[in-house]
């Protein structure tokens, strides 16, 4: 098992957030006039993140009443979920976002334009779709609510974020899409925080038993190195409860089983070492496995593919 550095931190929810890595991500800068609303693709695997630079912006999901965004307020849409953005509830849709006529001003950034070209712009919202390096994310992003909203003026970090990421996608500079993932990355990050914060009860699942001091420890640990031969007492001890009490209050918090857990985890850890391009037998190894067999039966009766045809897929 690898042993804590110095500097991983105590706490299991920022341990957790803090291994949160984005792979990917797609901005658009959109200036409205008038009534109207952008449909925004299902795009599975990932997070859709919505800040209102100015006016009002109306967010809705089937299913969900609209959330009213007003200046300086963020949106996050996990799971990739398809939505609408809107200047008023029940706009007419004016077409997907990503398929009308826009400035492209770098391979991941664009600006558009809706409404009357002669009147100014009502609405000016920064849009963006991330995906995400860590295996863990698709747990957090199951338990998260459709839509996770925040006010930026009730927490000075992502208020310092925000005029930072706007700036360096609307007045693009070299390195400036770097600069603006990471940004992005610190502030999907600190809106998740901040919810936290202002809806204590509202974390379920995964989020909720990483606030658990004692659940959490267990769970960053298993994060922390999946591979390891996890077993039921070891994880108990970790969570300094019996195994008894553990695996009832694990299962009773996190709806599942500790093994059943520790089993997904290690197989969505291997899920992004393949994608990585790691061989079948690298993987296999890592996660304690004696033979790629047996790591390929494992593999395919947790995710309902085969090793080989992800490593396959990904290298189309």
């Amino acid at each position: 098992m690898t042993a804590p550095m110095p500097w991983d931190n105590d706490s299991p929810l920022t341990d957790a957030l803090y291994r949160l890595r984005m792979r990917g991500a797609f901005y658009s800068w959109t200036e409205a006039s008038g009534s109207g609303s952008l449909e925004m693709p299902q795009f599975p695997d990932t997070l859709s993140f919505h800040i209102v630079s100015r006016g009002t912006a109306f967010l809705e999901v089937d299913g969900e009443p609209p959330r009213r965004l007003e200046e300086g307020m963020l949106a996050l849409v996990p799971r990739g979920i398809g939505h609408r953005v809107a200047t008023e509830p029940g706009a007419r849709v004016l077409g997907r976002a990503d398929e009308l006529p826009q400035t492209m001003l770098g391979d991941a950034f664009s600006v558009l334009r809706v409404g009357p070209a002669d009147r100014p712009a009502d609405l000016a919202i920064l849009c963006g779709v991330v995906a995400f390096d860590s295996p863990a994310v698709h747990d957090m992003l199951a338990v998260l609510p459709a839509v996770v909203g925040v006010d930026s003026s009730r927490h000075p970090v992502m208020a310092a974020l925000l005029p930072l990421l706007a700036g360096e996608l609307r007045d693009p500079r070299p390195g400036g899409e770097a600069i603006a993932t990471r940004l992005a990355d610190v502030l999907v990050v600190e809106t998740v925080r901040a919810w936290l914060e202002d809806e204590p009860d509202a974390a379920s699942g995964w989020l909720a038993a990483l606030r658990d001091p004692q659940l959490g420890a267990a769970i960053a640990a298993v994060h922390r190195d999946a591979g390891y031969p996890w077993t039921l007492g070891e994880l108990a001890r970790r969570a300094t409860m019996s195994r008894s009490s553990f695996a009832a209050r694990f299962t009773a918090v996190v709806g599942m089983p500790p093994m059943t857990y520790v089993a997904a985890s290690r197989m969505r850890n291997a899920h992004a070492m393949l994608s990585a391009g790691e061989t079948v037998a690298a993987v296999a190894t890592a996660h304690g496995y004696g033979s790629e067999a047996a790591f390929s039966r494992a593999f395919a009766r947790m995710t309902g593919q085969t090793p080989g045809r992800v490593r396959r897929t990904v290298a189309v």
